[in-house]
Order: C-alpha cells, then sequence, then structure tokens
C-alpha cells in the first residue's frame, strides 16, 4: 500500500513539473516586457527644457479696402446744444466816407391837378410833394441852384383833350434846353415826357415854359417836374 501511495504521488509531481516550469518562465518574460514600458511611462513624467524666446514678427500689410455699404437711413434730430461762449470783440473798422452835409441834399417833385393854359409863361404847379432844402420856388414853379454842381431834371405832361397839340420847353436862365411835344386828335388824351442833365452854376434857374395847347390837371397828377442834385462840383 506504501508502495502504491509513493508511486501515485510520484506521477503527481511529474505532472505538475513542467506546469511549474512554464509559469516561471512566463513570470520571467513579464518581468522583462514590463520594465522597458516601465522606463517609457517614467520618461513621458519628465519635464523639457524651457526654450528660448523669439523676437516678435513685423506687422503683415494692411488688406485692401472693402466695397462702401449702403447708405442708412437718416437718424433724428438732436436735442439743441448749449449756447456757445461769446466770441472776442472785433476790430475796429474803417473809417466810413462822410455823409451828404445839409447844403447838399437837394430834389423836389412838384404835380398838376388842375388845368393850365397859359400860353407862353412859366408853368405853375398847384402840388409840391418833395421839397427838400426848400429850393423849388412854389409860387413862380423856379428851381434855384444851391450849388455849383451837376443835376437832374425830368418832366412829364398830359395834353388837355380840348387841343390838339401841346409845346412845352425846359429853359435854363432864360434859354431853352430843349422841348417836348404832343399831339393827338381833341377829344383825346395824350402823354410826353423828357429828362436832362445839366450843369448849374450857384443861382443858375431852371423851369418848365408853357408854349401852345393846354395841359390836363386832375386829383390823378399825370403832369409832373422833378429834380435833384447828382454831385457838386467846384
Amino acid at each position: 500500500m506504501a508502495e502504491k501511495d509513493f508511486i501515485s504521488w510520484h506521477l503527481l509531481a511529474l505532472f505538475f513539473l513542467p506546469f511549474c516550469l512554464c509559469q516561471d518562465e512566463y513570470m520571467e518574460v513579464s518581468r522583462r516586457s514590463y520594465k522597458p514600458v516601465a522606463k517609457v511611462l517614467q520618461s513621458h513624467h519628465q519635464t523639457g527644457h524651457k526654450g528660448s524666446r523669439r523676437n516678435h514678427g513685423n506687422n503683415g500689410n494692411n488688406g485692401a479696402t472693402g466695397q462702401e455699404g449702403a447708405k442708412g437711413e437718416k437718424g433724428d434730430k438732436g436735442d439743441m446744444g448749449p449756447r456757445g461762449e461769446r466770441g472776442h470783440h472785433g476790430p475796429k473798422g474803417e473809417k466810413g466816407y462822410p455823409g451828404i452835409p445839409p447844403e447838399l441834399q437837394v430834389a423836389f417833385m412838384a404835380s398838376m391837378a388842375t388845368h393850365f393854359s397859359n400860353q407862353n409863361s412859366g408853368i405853375i404847379f398847384s402840388s409840391v410833394e418833395t421839397n427838400v432844402g426848400n429850393f423849388f420856388d412854389v409860387m413862380t414853379g423856379r428851381f434855384g441852384a444851391p450849388v455849383n454842381g451837376v443835376y437832374f431834371f425830368t418832366f412829364n405832361m398830359m395834353k388837355h383833350e380840348d387841343v390838339e397839340e401841346v409845346y412845352v420847353y425846359l429853359m435854363h436862365n432864360g434859354n431853352t434846353v430843349f422841348s417836348l411835344y404832343s399831339y393827338e386828335s381833341k377829344g383825346k388824351a395824350d402823354t410826353s415826357g423828357n429828362s436832362a442833365v445839366l450843369k448849374l452854376a450857384k443861382g443858375d434857374e431852371v423851369w418848365l415854359r408853357m408854349g401852345n395847347g393846354a395841359l390836363h390837371g386832375d386829383h390823378q397828377r399825370f403832369s409832373t417836374f422833378a429834380g435833384f442834385l447828382l454831385f457838386e462840383t467846384k
């Protein structure tokens, strides 16, 4: 019986011996295969050296200009801004031209409100609208020059319906300067006018003289005589 047991254990030992030897080789191979992996893992945990800082690169070129966008809608009117400060006082201006002295302020205008038919006589006007300086004589119908100078005169006359023609003369110290003539058949009115620029000496007189015919006069004042000083002469 003892011999039988011995043989049984001996066979069992022979059976497990290859298995144990294989297990040892497997462990040895496993140790060898894991060792490099550990080294690799260990190397991955090591920190590398910090690199040196390089210079900043140049700025790039400006890009192309984009297309203009669509015009936006008009905005609301803004609030009125605060009042600005008062500006600085400006420089003094240049001296102006002297005004016209009273003796050179000369102008008149007379009109006829009634008919006039005194032939070959000075025309008397029934109304004087303007007489600056009072150099036009209402009683005689004559203008007297207050200073040496150049004067402007103008007159307009309406023919009376009862006559066919009218002659009126502009007089300067008794001399005829020029004439006015108006013609129209009886029963019809007609108007004519004329103007003159005269160089007068102080004290010279200018007036209108009636020739043939008759003049119409009413409240509408179709017949007028006017004049004024343009400038003084030496």
